[in-house]
């Protein structure tokens, strides 16, 4: 991994009117934390306890940068202008010193290394949280020559522990943003595909759509180019209301991404169920009179069926052999209503 330093901008972290030997109090107390920590894991005997101090020393050196500030002022009370800059003029005690140990964070791995600790454990709800502090000192805006596949691999890590914790709509985001920084490893793809599923399945189950609906909004919001959510969004729509209310969400879906064959057979299952509920309600007493009777309603399951086949891009062998099936006797009907 290539060397990574992180520069803070001391005076985006300000806090006004804060006591600057509060900061040194509290950046002591997460030196002492965060060498509990590396003591161990340089040993090779890092125990709870130990990564426990990690997390406990990050907190605290942020508490600490955020009121490590104390501005300046004149005999009246009002603050001291830089003249240079016109800008209040503030002091700092330990900044410079808790930029420095994030820099040291990040260069060791520590995050990852415990990361991996409670991964072993399976314990994946602290696994996922050291694995994010460690995507968030990379994403910041203050740190400099990142190595983009250390920041993926990351990511994937997190949302692989995300999965685990059956935090479904984290693992999702975290997915998609390492493979949108090139990650491909690990069956990747099946987490991003399995992650909404779960959320979804789970709402559907217990017919609390208003949630599964707002989970697919979170996940829209943070990832609005994955096409797949909003095929969900359709799937929804149609286990709460039925597949006619759910139509427009359907061609919304489709009108994203036309290429996709799941979209596609969903709309064309969906409309072979209105043809065979015409079938079952028509009262003719031939099969080419109820051909005649439902005739109207055959060209648009036959439309999404046949693209559905002849895309075959996301659909298991199941689905391809039975929309093969429904399309053979649609085009029986079709013929026979001529």
């Amino acid at each position: 991994m290539k060397k990574i330093f992180l520069f803070v901008a001391i005076a985006s972290f300000i806090v006004m009117g804060a006591n600057a030997e509060d900061s040194k109090s509290l950046f002591g107390e997460a030196q002492k934390a965060y060498n509990n920590y590396f003591l161990k894991a340089q040993s090779g005997n890092l125990d709870e306890e130990g990564a426990e101090g990690l997390q406990k020393s990050y907190d605290l050196f942020c508490k600490a940068l955020a009121c490590d500030t104390i501005f300046e002022t004149n005999k009246d009370g009002s603050p001291k202008l830089d003249k240079k800059t016109g800008m209040p003029k503030f002091k700092t005690k330990v900044s410079g010193d808790i930029v420095k140990a994030f820099g040291t964070m990040i260069e060791q791995n520590d995050f990852l290394i415990v990361g991996e600790y409670y991964r072993a454990k399976e314990d994946y709800h602290n696994a996922a949280i050291a694995y994010g502090h460690n995507a968030e000192l990379l994403q910041s805006k203050y740190a400099n020559n990142v190595d983009v596949s250390t920041l993926a691999e990351t990511l994937f890590l997190q949302g692989f522990a995300n999965y685990f914790d059956k935090d479904y709509k984290n693992c999702f985001i975290n997915m998609v943003k390492a493979k949108e920084l090139g990650y491909t490893a690990n069956d990747i793809d099946q987490f991003i595909d399995d992650a909404p599923n779960q959320i979804i399945r789970k709402y559907v189950d217990e017919s609390n759509y208003a949630a599964a609906n707002e989970a697919l909004e979170h996940m829209i919001a943070a990832v609005p180019t994955n096409n797949n959510l909003y095929i969900l969004m359709a799937r929804v729509k149609e286990f709460e209301k039925g597949f006619e209310a759910a139509i427009p969400a359907y061609e919304a879906a489709i009108a994203k991404d036309p290429n996709n064959a799941f979209a596609c057979y969903c709309m064309g299952v969906g409309y072979s169920g209105l043809v065979s509920n015409a079938i079952n309600e028509s009262k003719a007493l031939t099969d080419a009179g109820v051909a005649k009777d439902v005739a109207h309603l055959l060209d648009k399951p036959i439309e999404y069926l046949a693209k559905a086949v002849e895309l075959n891009n996301n659909i298991s062998p199941e689905m391809l052999q039975d929309a093969q099936n429904k399309l053979e006797l649609l085009k029986k009907y079709k013929e026979l209503a001529k």
